[in-house]
């Protein structure tokens, strides 16, 4: 397949088929579905916007874009395999992490046939959107180097689903979390924001052995000093300290909640006077410890970015449920070669895209020497 393609694009394939291999993607594909998946990936990469596969075809004219709409739509490609290449390769690394849960919305305006899409509300655009929720389990090494989504789900509206089908994003979580642990990921921790701080899925991880960091809710209830108060009404009955190294004034202390049995709750206040309710099942864990672990939580937000930028994410155009799905594997597949391209662990992604562009537009050569159009005894301030 590398030899129907361009000069110029030729080192790209095969630079994404090798990390492709060390990933262990080969095992399950046959060479066709291999050459398949590495051709997408190869193009997601390369072009910045509207990675549909007839304009992968068009850049890579390694096999038409038929073959690539076979890929996923038809062909043998499972999306669970695949992420549990990525978890079974995290375990190999031996590097320790932690977990992030969110969900992220990829707007599909005009996606009327999609039976994923549905109306949806977005907190960070304040409006409902149309289009795909999709849950994402994500982990983390502790240096910050790797970003490893491991699990995926894509919510289907409750309107489109069978009586008695329907999932929510918790009961979806749950069971993501439960087949990553099956496969033996371990985690230090798993943060995740208010939505995901409920009571039975926060006691579900107690049973799980896994340690949560969370937020509570302004309206939960919590027994303090013998009174049943909402976790909102303690900020202003407490005195809190300013924490230099965090940036923010916060107190650490034990409560029991109802809902949840016996938390650490660290009450924090930022420079805007705004009040957050950090919850966490470790009893013992230290007060700047939980306000980084839930500060932590913030890759799975430079995942949704980067995967919709340098990925693809919003790209497909497919009406066909299991063409969305694989996409979306394909994508997390992407980010996490264009992760192992990187020449340094400082390199930013957009970077590592950037300069295999480049490669295939300069083809090995050189840039011509720059014009010296300016006075010699202004060239040093030009």
């Amino acid at each position: 397949m590398a030899s129907r393609l361009y000069g110029s694009t030729r080192s790209l394939y095969t630079h994404v088929a090798l990390i492709l291999k060390g990933l262990g993607v080969a095992e399950v594909f046959s060479p066709t579905g291999f050459g398949l998946v590495a051709l997408y990936v190869s193009g997601l990469i390369l072009l910045d916007a509207r990675q549909t596969q007839t304009r992968v075809s068009r850049f890579l004219p390694g096999r038409c874009h038929d073959a690539i709409n076979r890929l996923l739509r038809l062909m043998p490609l499972s999306t669970t395999a695949l992420m549990k290449l990525l978890v079974l390769w995290v375990k190999k690394l031996g590097i320790e992490g932690y977990l992030c849960l969110d969900d992220v919305i990829v707007e599909k305006a005009f996606a009327k046939r999609l039976s994923w899409a549905g109306w949806t509300y977005s907190w960070a655009k304040h409006r409902k959107l149309y289009g795909l929720d999709i849950v994402m389990l994500l982990w983390c090494s502790t240096d910050g180097r790797l970003r490893i989504p491991v699990s995926f789900r894509i919510l289907r509206p409750k309107s489109r689903c069978a009586k008695g089908r329907y999932r929510t994003k918790l009961q979806l979580a749950e069971q993501m979390i439960k087949d990553v642990l099956a496969l033996g990921l371990s985690a230090r921790y798993i943060a995740f924001d208010t939505h995901y701080t409920a009571g039975w899925f926060t006691k579900m991880l107690n049973r799980l052995g896994l340690v949560w960091v969370g937020t509570l809710h302004p309206q939960a209830k919590v027994v303090f000093r013998g009174q049943r108060l909402r976790v909102k009404e303690l900020g202003p009955m407490l005195k809190l300290r300013w924490r230099n190294q965090l940036g923010l004034r916060a107190v650490a202390f034990c409560v029991y909640a109802p809902s949840y049995g016996m938390l650490r709750l660290v009450v924090t206040k930022n420079r805007h006077g705004n009040y957050e309710y950090i919850a966490s099942n470790e009893l013992s864990a230290d007060l700047t410890a939980l306000v980084r672990r839930k500060r932590s939580r913030w890759s799975v937000e430079t995942l949704f970015r980067d995967t919709k930028q340098y990925a693809g994410l919003c790209a497909c155009q497919c009406w066909v449920d299991q063409a969305m799905v694989r996409h979306v594997s394909l994508v997390l597949l992407t980010f996490v070669v264009l992760q192992l391209m990187r020449m340094t662990p400082q390199e930013s992604l957009a970077a590592v895209k950037e300069r295999w562009q480049l490669a295939v537009e300069q083809n090995g050569q050189l840039p011509p020497v720059p014009l010296k159009a300016s006075p010699t005894h202004l060239r040093a301030t030009a």
